[in-house]
């Protein structure tokens, strides 16, 4: 349980060292592109698993704040993706596809943990995450039309058949496991929080290993690209808890918005851009990974702290009346 804990709270960093280390190694783990498909399909299988269907019967009374969720998700993260994507790299038309695949997947699984342990309404998530699903494949295309190059070729029924493959029938076959098996969902989440880990780690490694040829002729970009993705993770996060509060949400709610408006699924968005772009398309998801999961961890440990030194007030006042 203590090696769980420490590659969960180190996995930013874990996926930063072995980025850099595969990068820079003259060995790798050669395998075929369907692969990391595969290890993606686990960790949602997983999630699947350990999803709390318990959780959803609240939320027919936030319909509006799941509205806001999702109009927030699929108007301000695409937006400001495909804003970056033309400004700064129009002349680069991989990195520019897969910066804009970053903010047009569903949501992370780390979007729904995070909520979680800030204190925010994770089923309001989860929600909107499975709604994504159905919606990413059409915006996707959409917002790639006008990105050329011969590379970035992506159309609905491509990414349709993706995520009925990767995402569908995964988290899928995890819910009918785990309502066919009492208690399985319990015991389930220490194995899918070291699983989802190491298999993160697994498919960045996979990604770089193949793709290092083509990220070296373009690493004056690396800087740029890091840039670029900071911005793309921090801006919509900060913006969706910013209008949730002021069109007077519940803070566990502003939260929720906070989290599933800036956390994307860009292990996924990496696969996908492998796939259907290249191996340079898959370096702005790759830090953009990098970047949702270390400054969510931080957000929602900043919380949990807020909320527990308000919690000490309100209990001393207490004590003290």
């Amino acid at each position: 349980m203590v090696l769980i804990k420490w590659i969960s709270e180190k996995l930013p960093l874990l996926i930063l060292l072995v980025a850099v280390s595969t990068y820079f190694s003259p060995v790798y783990w050669q395998v075929s592109s369907w692969v990391p498909s595969i290890l993606l399909g686990v960790v949602i299988f997983f999630a699947g698993l350990s999803m709390n269907l318990e959780a959803f019967k609240g939320i027919r009374k936030k319909s509006k704040e799941l509205m806001l969720l999702m109009g927030l998700k699929w108007t301000l993260t695409v937006t400001v993706s495909i804003v970056l994507a033309y400004g700064f790299f129009s002349s680069q038309p991989e990195i520019a596809a897969g910066m804009i695949l970053a903010g047009t997947v569903p949501s992370a699984t780390a979007a729904t943990v995070y909520t979680f342990l800030a204190g925010g309404n994770a089923s309001l998530v989860v929600a909107a995450s499975l709604l994504d699903i159905a919606i990413s494949p059409i915006v996707t295309p959409l917002a790639m039309l006008g990105v050329g190059g011969e590379q970035v070729s992506m159309s609905f029924f491509d990414l349709l058949q993706s995520f009925l493959l990767i995402v569908v029938m995964p988290m899928g076959l995890g819910l009918l496991v785990q309502q066919g098996v009492a208690g399985l969902k319990d015991y389930s989440k220490a194995v899918t929080k070291l699983g989802s880990s190491l298999a993160l780690l697994l498919i960045v490694h996979t990604i770089i290993g193949s793709g290092k040829e083509a990220i070296s002729s373009e690493v004056e970009l690396i800087p740029l690209v890091a840039g670029t993705t900071f911005i793309q993770v921090v801006f919509p996060m900060g913006a969706a808890y910013f209008i949730a509060k002021k069109l007077r949400l519940e803070e566990g709610d502003a939260r929720a918005a906070l989290f599933q408006v800036g956390l994307c699924n860009t292990a996924l968005a990496a696969i996908l851009a492998f796939r259907f772009i290249g191996e340079l398309g898959t370096v702005a998801p790759i830090f953009n990974m990098i970047f949702n999961l270390s400054i969510g961890a931080w957000i929602a440990g900043w919380f949990s702290k807020k909320d527990a030194l308000e919690e000490n007030r309100l209990r001393k006042l207490r004590i003290q009346d």
